[in-house]
């Protein structure tokens, strides 16, 4: 490989594992594996385990490309992220301590080159934005449906971080408790892996540990099961009527685990929102696991491009 071609390394930090990998020029894989994040463990060990992973691709690249140009690093991570300069403004206890972690400076600091750091559902929706090139043009929200809600919002190809950093954290939202009257509960209380089994539960007398109980129960004829993912799809409905009033998308793209058992659930959605009469375009993602690392090497490429410091006014 000539030197003059650049290689980008981006990596994709979870609560359990990081994903990792180096691309070349035209954001085609190179090398990708998946670790151990460490990342219940604290702070330390989570970029402990980070570090880790990005000397694995480049130990990769040294005995497989050794003429490569390493031109930077791309980090998807959860939390809100000032992705100017690469701070994790606020976070949940998934990694403990994580919130204010200087992420850009630190790995910068450890292997001196350009850093990008974004949230991890922003870097998906690049991902799918950069696989999906027709989706550039117009405007494209995203929702993904994990352990939590996450969400991202694009204009034109571009992410639209907002004024805190906070466009499309739409699992934050707040909405009217349907179980305690005159309350109120985050919308990834209903609309989410842990929404599914709280919705689920609340249906009958079983208690179910997680959405994968329910849809497995559910694909097993469980009555309690399949009314709490009937009443789930209803919930995940009214979430993308907001999302059109609000912002008006061409395009809502659906990821996370639960999207990769859609067949159980999918074809609900798609009644539930044909009875609004909405005309959003509304799909699953297409890359699934692998949505959070090529976000991050578009991002990390884009920068390079560009000539931008992100992290500038550090």
């Amino acid at each position: 490989m000539n030197k003059s071609v650049p290689v980008y390394i981006a990596a994709d930090l979870g609560g359990t594992k990081i994903r990792v990998a180096a691309f070349g020029p035209t954001l085609r894989p190179l090398f990708k594996t998946e670790l151990a994040s460490e990342a219940g463990a604290g702070r330390e060990s989570a970029l402990k385990a980070l570090a880790f992973a990005v000397e694995r691709a480049l130990e990769w690249l040294a005995q497989h490309a050794a003429d490569a140009a390493v031109t930077g690093i791309g980090i998807s991570t959860a939390g809100v992220v000032d992705a100017r300069r690469g701070v994790v403004l606020d976070s949940t206890e998934a990694i403990p301590g994580w919130r204010g972690t200087e992420l850009a400076a630190w790995l910068q600091a450890r292997f001196r080159v350009p850093v990008a750091v974004e949230n991890d559902v922003k870097c998906a929706l690049l991902g799918e934005l950069n696989a999906s090139p027709e989706l550039a043009t117009g405007r494209v929200v995203m929702l993904t449906l994990g352990t939590g809600l996450g969400g991202a919002i694009a204009e034109a190809g571009a992410i639209v971080g907002g004024a805190h950093s906070v466009a499309g954290h739409f699992g934050r939202m707040p909405v009217p408790d349907p179980w305690q009257p005159g309350a109120f509960c985050p919308l990834e209380a209903l609309v989410s892996g842990t929404g599914l089994a709280n919705v689920a539960s609340r249906t009958g007398a079983r208690v179910y540990a997680n959405g994968r109980e329910v849809l497995e129960q559910a694909a097993a004829g469980d009555t309690q099961a399949l009314l709490g993912l009937d009443r789930f799809c209803g919930y995940l409905a009214m979430a993308l009527e907001q999302v059109y009033w609000a912002l008006d998308p061409e395009v809502v793209l659906i990821g996370g685990g639960l999207v990769e058992a859609r067949e159980q659930w999918w074809p609900r959605l798609q009644e539930k929102c044909g009875h609004t009469g909405l005309p959003t375009d509304v799909r699953p993602a297409q890359l699934n696991n692998d949505a959070g690392i090529y976000g991050a090497g578009a991002l990390i490429k884009a920068v390079a491009i560009s000539g931008v410091d992100t992290n500038a006014d550090k």
